[in-house]
């Protein structure tokens, strides 16, 4: 009797598993974007218009399960995707970052250890590295707080590439 009890309990697991696995994995949804910022500050508005071409981004993000499709991003243009973090803590989106003269560089653009608390991230991609930025969700911290485009962003922090190129 106890062999037929445990036969049936295996049986209700395995047919249960599925609806189990997609309570579970209800976690949050993650925004992700990333902006084109790889233009010269120090050129005037005038010749960087001449020069639109030159500031191209060519972006390409993955995870092992998910493939952002290739973007194509002129200067100040930006893109945006989301995601569910899987219920293992493993979720990794990486990314090739592509422009002018062949440079390729590469970063993990999410990393849950490192994002796992923030749910809109938004990334400005310099030639020195990106720059994530979280945007300000109201609650009252002990965080540095800055303006840009008409947000209130704070944990802004630049990071170096992971990857000298791709």
């Amino acid at each position: 009797m106890a062999h037929l009890a445990r036969s049936i309990f295996i049986l209700w697991l395995l047919t249960m598993l599925p609806f189990f696995g997609n309570a579970l994995s209800r976690s949050s949804e993650i925004s992700v974007a990333i902006q084109n910022h790889l233009e010269n500050q120090e050129i005037s508005v005038a010749i960087q218009n001449l020069l639109e071409d030159q500031d191209d981004l060519t972006v390409h993000c993955k995870s092992r399960d998910d493939d952002i499709r290739v973007q194509y991003l002129k200067s100040r243009e930006h893109f945006l995707f989301h995601f569910r973090p899987n219920i293992f803590g493993t979720t990794l989106f990486y990314c090739s970052f592509a422009w002018e003269d062949g440079v390729c560089r590469r970063f993990d653009i999410y990393e849950y250890d490192r994002d796992k608390t923030y749910t809109d991230i938004t990334w400005q991609i310099f030639k020195e590295g990106p720059c994530r930025f979280i945007k300000d969700d109201g609650h009252d911290d002990n965080t540095t707080r800055k303006k840009a485009y008409g947000y209130a962003f704070f944990d802004n922090i630049c990071f170096q590439w992971s990857h000298d190129s791709c």
